[in-house]
């Protein structure tokens, strides 16, 4: 035989007894639901949460693109374009003269 709890929330009379959502209605009344627990409105009004995330979480995805990427790509390019340059000069082909600068610069660190 079930045993009928005095704890029970869906009791009538603590449903009765429970605060009411503060929000308005379109017709200018309270609304009669029930109030989340540790909340002043309804389930339906902005219960436990009151809308969507802080930030813009739906931006980021994946991280390819991030600040800390692109810097990171970008001097992987660099070193890539110094190796060629050096790979280059080593097998005897003639340098331009902006590659010859960066050559010099390369050699000067």
């Amino acid at each position: 035989m079930l045993k009928h709890s005095t704890d029970n929330p869906m009791q009538p009379e603590r449903l009765a007894a429970a605060p009411r959502c503060l929000a308005k209605t379109r017709a200018g009344t309270e609304c009669q639901a029930p109030a989340v627990n540790g909340n002043r409105r309804c389930r339906m009004h902005g219960g436990k949460r009151s809308g969507a995330p802080n930030g813009n979480r739906n931006a980021w995805r994946h991280g390819d693109r991030s600040a800390e990427t692109e810097e990171q790509l970008k001097a992987v390019r660099q070193a890539n374009r110094d190796l060629r340059l050096i790979t280059k000069f080593r097998q005897g082909q003639t340098l331009r003269g902006s590659e010859q600068d960066r050559l010099t610069a390369l050699t000067k660190k």
